[in-house]
């Protein structure tokens, strides 16, 4: 993990369970990047709108995610079936989230904020890919895309 992506992952830790300003996701990840010293939305896009699929950084794929990047969401939700035959679905229509850990089952931990009815930081497990899973099999749907933050250019 680069030293930008552990800053970024590192602030969200801090703030487990506390309100990072106004509680949007968007805040979240805007706040990490600039307490890492990286490129905000903002400063990559300019003006934001509420409904833009904002770009967090240098794009990457879901094979190299890494502690501290950036995954935008859209119309996502996974179904997790239980060998059990019990299940859960949750869902993330427009969300952003930090990268904490990501297994090659492509299983990621993350850390967000306003969900589950919370506007506070929270760690949870969300899926990158449908197929089988130990104890079941998961379905995703949506779209997602993977940003590695950028360092701010030195003047």
């Amino acid at each position: 993990m680069s030293a930008l992506g552990n800053a970024v992952a590192q602030f969200a830790q801090t703030n487990m369970g506390s309100q990072v300003g106004d509680g949007e996701c968007w805040t979240l990840a805007e706040r990490a990047l600039q307490s890492a010293g990286a490129r905000t939305s903002t400063e990559i896009m300019g003006n934001v709108g509420l409904n833009d699929n904002y770009v967090w950084g240098t794009a990457i794929t879901s094979a190299n995610l890494e502690a501290g990047d950036i995954i935008q969401f859209r119309n996502y939700t996974f179904r997790f079936d239980s060998s059990d035959g019990s299940w859960r679905t949750e869902s993330r229509p427009h969300h952003t989230a930090i990268v904490l850990s990501v297994d090659t089952s492509g299983t990621v931990e993350v850390y967000e904020c306003n969900v589950n009815d919370s506007r506070n930081v929270q760690q949870n497990r969300l899926y990158l890919r449908t197929g089988a899973m130990s104890g079941g099999s998961v379905t995703v749907s949506g779209q997602m895309w993977f940003y590695r933050p950028q360092a701010r250019p030195t003047t």
